[in-house]
């Protein structure tokens, strides 16, 4: 099956792909915050997709790791074809009919925990 193979850094990231893909794609996003002393808010980096409708026409997305990156990290995404690809972190329907949450627990959990220290920072001990 087609295949990116992700290297950052010179380390292999993913090698992200699967049977049924219709859809594989790279992400490299960087976002700009004004609030920020940075002169960027987050460098970001992932593999995701979605497939093709199985036998009940439900297609699902599926995604690899992401990855914070910093300045003057190093990228390199190859097509490779391959039997053996990383498993996603999540998969997950794609349709309107049955709602699926597209976070695993775990992200889940940092979410809420970046939640609350972010509630935390702006309320400090007086509702403590």
């Amino acid at each position: 099956m087609i295949a990116f193979k992700v290297e950052i850094d010179g380390e292999e990231f993913a090698v992200a792909g699967a049977e049924d893909w219709a859809v594989l794609s790279f992400h490299l996003n960087a976002t700009r915050s004004d609030a920020s002393e940075q002169p960027f808010g987050h460098l970001r980096t992932g593999v995701g997709g979605l497939s093709l409708p199985d036998a009940n026409s439900v297609s699902h997305h599926f995604r690899w790791k992401d990855r914070d990156l910093n300045i003057g990290s190093r990228v390199v995404v190859t097509v490779v074809e391959t039997d053996t690809p990383y498993a996603p972190v999540k998969r997950y329907r794609s349709d309107s009919t049955v709602q699926e949450d597209p976070f695993t627990e775990a992200e889940a959990r940092e979410m809420r925990l970046q939640d609350y220290l972010e509630l935390k920072k702006e309320f400090g001990a007086e509702h403590g």
